[in-house]
């Protein structure tokens, strides 16, 4: 326990006045030791930041204090649960500092990578080799990434839109390890997303899919029916290393979505990517869900001589998570 620590009169009057002498308490407990000689830096710092005008003019001195304290706090949470093996979660974040935190920028500041990150950069290295690939292939195409909610509540990866003949073709990503199952449920986002744009393209980097199983029509009853059984199953298996405890929350996600959508009736025709591209490129795009996995896509990618973006795909296939690392590709999520 950190020994009796002294504080500010401007800390003592903000902590007072906004009912926070418990979240207090708890960002002490976890800075330990050299909680005072952190509040004494965190005064300097805060007086700083006024003099400069980098805080919001009247903004109190003890809330400067009160946030730069919490702050460290929280880093210092997310190293203490690391060294335990443990994740720390956004609501553990605000619950014992009282900080809202973006957890991959929190824990970079920490000198660690986040899960959350990984993924990021698994989607942003997919997403950059396709829209290099689409602009080989469709030099007279827009490309476009959907803010959420846009059209019909969906929120497809990227948009392809021509527009003499006008045709628009949605695309869902999916950046998965190659062994992680494409299942039913994300067969059924992309029927989902064929039902309001015509035309969808499920592209994944996994080559575990249950494509394989299904032909000409597909229907979403059918595909709640399979994709539950077949996503408890794994569920129930054991997890023992990161790897598969990610398998199991995904399953655990596809369960929820094709609970959440069995009463829907939808239907749409199974096509081929090969199909599906020529008739882009003879201006009526076919209409129908097609989906390609990851040494598809990989080929695609290698047909129109995006090698170096073959290669960044490969390694989302084979790298392990906590390895990932692009020093060209940034996550979007940091970016914002």
């Amino acid at each position: 326990m950190p020994r009796r620590v002294k504080y500010p009169p401007s800390l003592k009057r903000y902590v007072n006045s906004h009912g926070l002498s418990d979240k207090l308490r708890s960002i002490v407990q976890l800075l330990g030791d050299d909680a005072e000689d952190v509040i004494t830096w965190s005064t300097t710092e805060a007086k700083r930041r006024i003099e400069e005008g980098v805080v919001e003019k009247n903004t109190p001195l003890g809330k400067i204090i009160y946030d730069i304290i919490g702050a460290e706090a929280a880093i210092r949470l997310v190293q203490q649960n690391d060294a335990r093996g443990r994740i720390t979660t956004k609501a553990e974040v605000k619950q014992k500092t009282g900080q809202k935190a973006e957890m991959p920028v929190l824990y970079r500041e920490a000198g660690l990578r986040h899960p959350q990150e990984a993924r990021n950069l698994r989607h942003n290295m997919f997403h950059e080799a396709f829209v290099k690939w689409v602009n080989k292939v469709f030099p007279d195409v827009e490309t476009s990434v959907p803010k959420t909610g846009f059209g019909s509540g969906l929120t497809p990866d990227l948009m392809i839109t021509h527009h003499d003949p006008e045709w628009t073709i949605s695309v869902e990503y999916k950046g998965y390890r190659s062994i992680t199952l494409l299942s039913e449920s994300e067969l059924l986002k992309g029927l989902r997303y064929q039902a309001a744009y015509g035309t969808a393209w499920l592209i994944t980097t996994t080559n575990k899919t249950v494509r394989s199983l299904y032909s000409g029509t597909l229907r979403s009853e059918e595909l709640v029916k399979n994709g539950i059984p077949r996503l408890q199953m794994i569920t129930q298996r054991k997890a023992y290393t990161a790897e598969q405890r990610e398998n199991r929350g995904i399953a655990r996600k596809g369960i929820m979505h094709l609970e959440k959508h069995r009463g829907d009736r939808l239907g749409c025709k199974l096509i081929s990517a090969e199909d599906l591209i020529e008739s882009c490129k003879a201006g009526r795009p076919l209409k129908g869900l097609a989906i390609t996995n990851g040494f598809e896509y990989v080929d695609l990618l290698k047909s129109e001589g995006l090698n170096k973006e073959a290669e960044n795909v490969l390694r989302v296939m084979k790298s392990p998570t906590h390895s990932l690392y692009s020093d060209t590709v940034t996550s979007v999520r940091l970016i914002e």
